[in-house]
């Protein structure tokens, strides 16, 4: 929200300087246009990110808030989009914002609310109907259900992609331990490649606008410029007040000098050390890897490119006032430069900011394993978390008759990733590797790779396709 009011601004001060080249948009269609374009898509800094193996905390903060981010910004751009045309609509200024803030809580609390109970049903559904007998159906009836909210999501005039993308997060919680072995990879596969061939087509239907260009004849020079100067500082503005407030909060009691010499001394050498305890102050226990580092912020911002939800939501720009095409052709020529020239130099970009590649992953894994066993140890859970495993948990997952443990989601997922380990061969697409197989009994450890973005033969929370290890 902040980088698409920037965006607005920027090209509304512009506009008002006589800095576009005679293009004068409504300030609800520059609403609009920043509410799309801040939606970002890193897919080729994430594949340069997994070849590069890069410290893996960076990896969480892109890869999560590209997704997010996206989410957001898919529902201001619906929001907005009702305002274009009808600016004098309203009465007064306050009364349409009112408007403007319910239809966005309204569109991404429905949405979300959606998204996660149509997963939390379809656990139920697996549990109550099993079919793991008959894979190929219950592969048919997994899909289907996956896509059903989307159909609902639209037709109540919510958001199908926000509701899609929660409905993927409660499902892999609730709904995939259900699946069998064999399911559940080729239910990866699946995804998988439906995935790479949306996003393809999508990529394809650019670079082949790109030669209509000179045809549509509302090339603004000027206007794009302030819009891609606009994203900058947008994303700036967006990312770093935030890093300072979020490590602010990190902060605890200062530490004594002779308290940290000590810790150091005893601390055994590891290859990967999580974050840095500040030299002020210290970091409590349960959230000392999640401190921002300057650098790490700084790969955040350059990280922010623009690809095929951008590009999707311009091709639907509300065309009111008779300004969609300059807005499409904008759009187009802020993604091909974010891509190729951002994208591009993300290695560069690596090198110059000091950010930690090769990271030895089989160490971060032990240290992640032994992190979260030593939180749980004596430690006292939130209510939410309370409730979801001694209420959901219970009522959505298959125990097959016998007792599991008060949180069984890990020991679950662990379970399916073994045995699809050694029943299944997962198919990969994706920009790095177009194939992945699975080697048995190779690995002393049955865990996947850190940096592995899918279908490898060891399992991890970074899946989202890549190679085979």
């Amino acid at each position: 929200m902040i980088s698409s009011i920037v965006v607005a601004g920027v090209l509304r001060l512009a506009i008002q300087w006589n800095l576009t080249g005679g293009f004068m948009p409504s300030f609800a269609e520059l609403l609009c246009f920043g509410a799309l374009i801040s939606a970002t898509d890193p897919v080729s800094t994430l594949a340069v990110f997994q070849m590069k193996r890069v410290d893996p905390h960076l990896f969480y903060l892109v890869f999560g808030e590209s997704v997010l981010n996206d989410a957001v910004g898919l529902v201001l751009f619906i929001a907005t989009s009702k305002f274009v045309g009808h600016e004098q609509s309203f009465e007064s200024v306050a009364k349409a914002v009112l408007k403007f803030f319910m239809d966005f809580t309204a569109i991404f609390l429905g949405s979300l609310a959606l998204g996660y109970f149509s997963g939390l049903g379809t656990g139920f559904c697996l549990k109550k109907i099993d079919m793991r007998n008959t894979p190929l159906l219950e592969l048919s009836l997994f899909v289907l259900v996956m896509y059903l909210p989307f159909f609902l999501a639209e037709i109540l005039e919510l958001s199908g992609i926000v509701t899609i993308l929660f409905t993927g997060v409660s499902a892999r919680r609730y709904a995939a331990p259900n699946l069998s072995p064999k399911t559940y990879a080729d239910s990866e596969a699946f995804f998988r490649v439906a995935a790479h061939l949306a996003e393809t087509a999508i990529f394809l239907e650019l670079g082949m606008s790109v030669f209509g260009l000179a045809s549509y004849g509302n090339f603004n020079l000027y206007f794009i410029l302030w819009a891609f100067l606009g994203c900058l500082l947008g994303r700036a503005l967006n990312i770093y007040p935030i890093m300072f407030l979020f490590n602010r909060s990190l902060h605890r009691e200062p530490v004594h000098p002779e308290e940290s010499n000590e810790a150091s001394e005893q601390a055994p050498p590891v290859v990967y050390s999580r974050s840095d305890l500040s030299a002020a102050t210290k970091t409590p226990s349960d959230k000392k890897d999640m401190k921002i580092t300057q650098g790490t912020a700084n790969m955040l911002w350059f990280s922010g490119l623009r690809g095929a939800v951008a590009y999707a939501c311009a091709k639907s720009f509300p065309d009111d006032n008779g300004n969609r095409t300059p807005f499409v052709i904008t759009t187009m020529a802020i993604v091909l430069v974010t891509v190729f020239v951002l994208g591009g130099s993300t290695e560069i970009a690596l090198r110059a900011l000091n950010i930690d590649m090769h990271v030895d992953e089989e160490q971060y894994m032990e240290e992640q394993e032994r992190y979260i066993h030593n939180m749980r140890q004596g430690k006292k859970v939130g209510q939410l978390v309370d409730f979801e495993t001694r209420t959901l948990i219970p009522c959505v997952l298959r125990n097959d008759g016998v007792e599991q443990d008060p949180v069984p989601m890990e020991k679950s997922m662990s379970t399916i990733s073994v045995r699809s380990q050694q029943f299944c061969q997962n198919v990969e697409m994706t920009e790095m590797e177009h194939m992945g197989y699975i080697n048995n009994n190779t690995s002393p450890r049955n865990t996947t790779s850190v940096y592995d973005y899918g279908g490898s033969s060891r399992t991890s929370v970074f899946d989202y396709g890549g190679d085979s290890r």
